[in-house]
This record gives C-alpha cells, sequence and structure tokens, in this order.
C-alpha cells in the first residue's frame, strides 16, 4: 500500500485557533487557464501560533470578506476560528504543495 501525503497531514494539529495577520485578498475564477476577473472568494494569511507559528494562507469563497479589512490594523492580529479547513495536495515544479480552504472564518471574542 502506497503512503499518501493526505494521510501524514493532520490538520488537528494546527489547533483551533490561529491568528489573522494581513487583510483578506480577493481571488478570481479561472476558466480554461483564463482569469475571468469575477471575484470568487477571499483569501486569509494565517499564523498557526499553536504549531509551530507557521503560516498558511485559507481560500474562503464569497462574494464579500467574512472579516473585513477596516477590522485589521496595521501590526496587529486577530484571533480566529476556522470552520471545516480542509488541505488538498498538488503538485507544483515537481514539488508537492498544499492548498487550504475552509467553509467559514470567525473572529474569536
Amino acid at each position: 500500500m502506497a503512503i499518501s501525503v493526505r494521510d501524514l497531514l493532520n490538520l488537528s494539529l494546527f489547533g483551533e485557533k490561529m491568528l489573522l495577520v494581513e487583510k483578506p485578498e480577493a481571488y478570481t475564477k479561472f476558466e480554461n487557464g483564463i482569469n475571468t476577473g469575477e471575484v470568487v472568494g477571499y483569501k486569509y494569511n494565517l499564523v498557526l501560533n499553536e504549531y509551530n507559528w507557521d503560516k498558511i494562507s485559507v481560500k474562503i469563497e464569497g462574494t464579500t470578506p467574512t472579516i473585513k479589512p477596516e477590522q485589521i490594523n496595521e501590526g496587529e492580529t486577530l484571533v480566529v476560528k476556522l470552520e471545516d479547513l480542509q488541505a488538498n495536495t498538488y503538485v507544483q515544479n515537481n514539488r508537492v504543495a498544499l492548498s487550504f480552504k475552509a467553509k467559514a472564518i470567525n473572529v474569536v471574542k
């Protein structure tokens, strides 16, 4: 039986709470390798403060950001929690890479 990269990635190790460190950025739809310009979601850059302080980018679909850019002040962070975090593997430049998406992101009060 072959080892799957997906089996090696245990997302529960990331912790439940993460730090949002930058304003969300829109991402657009691609069709047949061409950017349509249509905003289909937002990318959130997070620091995994419970997992070696690594940084990941998580995409969340939607036409408006859940966390507005004005909620994030320069040099400050927000504690957030993701709903249904998923990882996908892909190959880029002959290397295995990961992309992350979630159903929702919420500020922890």
